[in-house]
């Protein structure tokens, strides 16, 4: 699989190393970069935070649509992705000079955790279908 449909696609199967894989480098991408904007321009790091994150937004969603794929799971599972996705997007562009989170923030930080821990162990932990699946081969 070229990196072009490995970020792009979202149509195979990829292995929970793949799947690491791209966490890593995903998480340090967006460390770097959101401890480079908020050194660089602290007045906009709230703003570009977030359009950085849905820069990366394809590539994650067809890495992780894959390996829901490789679970014999039907890309609807990435629905899981939609609180974690507002969360993302959303709590860089709070207040920062607040003292407390609002009940809104709480409940979509809660509702992250639990479908961020959900995917982290469907995708991250737990094999993948054995032989062919209706996605296709087995990754190798």
């Amino acid at each position: 699989m070229s990196i072009k449909e490995l970020l792009f696609s979202f149509q195979g199967r990829i292995g929970r190393k793949t799947y690491w894989v791209w966490n890593i480098i995903y998480y340090i991408l967006i460390l770097g970069f959101g401890a480079g904007i908020s050194k660089l321009f602290p007045a906009f790091s709230y703003i570009l935070l977030p359009v950085f994150l849905m820069i990366l937004l394809i590539p994650d969603l067809a890495i992780t649509t894959k390996r829901w794929h490789d679970r014999d799971k039907s890309i609807y599972w990435l629905a899981l992705n939609i609180p974690l996705i507002i969360g993302r997007v959303a709590t860089p562009m709070t207040n920062p000079a607040a003292q407390e989170a609002s009940t809104p923030q709480m409940l979509i930080a809660s509702v992250s955790l639990i479908c961020g821990l959900w995917i982290l162990v469907e995708c991250g932990f737990l094999k993948g279908t054995a032989g062919q699946n209706k996605y296709g081969p087995e990754p190798e």
